[in-house]
């Protein structure tokens, strides 16, 4: 098995070829630095394919911000030869760590992350769709904005309530909070047409919309984010992917207090938490669920975490299931377990 792997910098590459058992791995070679560009992808392919000679290459890259995107589709539309992986740099260091691997260059990274693609053979990268891509793009640009609107929404506050105050130092702020509103309308409408152009997203958002405490953006993004949920199958991944796991801490005797393991997608997390508020508040069996938490004695924050994991269930189920929400189902008793999307339904 043949295995590169990438360390991927906004101008350089470094890539390292391996090949052999997971305990021993032979390096064939190196390369780098090499230039993050067209030119320097097809002299990395050039001298891959050489080495390879024939043979499939599995490329494991680290997804360094954006600059792994655009090597990734270039190797990946090459077929013939590289199957693509993209792995974070969080999984990179705790293997490092693993290995007892000291220091730190962007050659040594190459060769970890190579190391790595042998040992824990990740998954095939394949690029999202256009629609997918620019939805996910426009969400986050939205929340960039909104951001935004609220610094200058406090600065301008803080100007009206100043003993005297410049009437320029007024109308700027004021100026620039009429334009990042209208930029905010504008990628709404936008997130719209993008929506209604595409009937697998529209089928999409019509049943997330179905779930109590579900906002059109809110469910927007989460399409966004979790890449319509075509990676996740059961309850406990879409649990991880959000960064809602619950962390025990008991060793012996000692029982520390529980706590969620954050390790996950930072907006699917506060988009969780907005729509489960949402829910506690709807006149459906979701809110009777954290009432009933709260009743037996769990705290406020229990509570919900505990009804933002049984949301997300829901939401897997609904979509998978391709049902809307329905507050009267409950499932059936007995079985091995989910068989089928049908069976996915979490009881309410």
């Amino acid at each position: 098995m043949l295995v590169l792997g990438m360390d991927v910098g906004k101008r350089e590459l470094y890539a390292c070829l391996q090949q052999g058992s997971t305990s021993s791995p032979a390096i064939l070679g190196r390369r780098g630095p090499v230039a993050n560009t067209a030119g320097g992808w097809a002299q990395l392919t050039t001298w891959v394919e050489k080495q390879a000679k024939g043979d499939t290459v599995h490329m494991v890259m680290g997804a360094t911000n954006v600059y792994w995107e655009r090597p990734a589709h270039h190797f990946h539309f090459r077929r013939v030869s590289f199957q693509v992986s993209v792995v974070t740099p969080a999984q990179i260091k705790c293997f490092a760590l693993l290995v007892l691997r000291r220091g730190k260059t962007a050659a040594m990274d190459a060769e970890i992350i190579a190391w790595y693609g042998l040992v824990m053979q990740s998954a095939v990268w394949t690029p999202l769709a256009q629609v997918r891509t620019e939805l996910k793009q426009l969400t986050r640009e939205r929340e960039t904005v909104l951001a935004r609107r609220t610094q200058e929404n406090n600065h301008l506050i803080a100007l009206k309530d100043m003993e005297h105050a410049s009437l320029l130092a007024l109308s700027l702020p004021q100026g620039r909070l009429e334009l990042l509103q209208r930029q905010v309308d504008e990628i709404e409408a936008a997130l719209n047409v993008l929506v209604q152009q595409d009937a697998h997203l529209a089928q999409q958002l019509k049943l997330l919309l179905s779930v109590p405490g579900f906002a059109l953006i809110l469910a927007i993004t989460a399409i966004a984010e979790t890449e319509g949920f075509a990676q996740l199958t059961t309850g406990k991944e879409i649990s991880a992917a959000v960064g809602m796991v619950p962390a025990p801490q008991q060793s012996g005797a000692c029982q520390g207090r529980g706590r969620i393991f954050k390790t996950g997608n930072a907006r699917l997390r506060r988009m969780a938490y907005l729509s489960a508020l949402g829910a506690s508040k709807s006149h459906s069996r979701l809110r009777t669920y954290d009432r009933s938490l709260r009743e037996t004695g769990k705290p406020a924050k229990v509570a919900l975490i505990a009804l933002v994991r049984k949301r997300l269930c829901t939401e897997l189920a609904v979509v998978r299931s391709g049902k809307p929400y329905d507050d009267a189902f409950l499932r059936p008793h007995g079985g091995a377990g989910p068989t089928s999307p049908q069976d996915l339904t979490p009881a309410r």
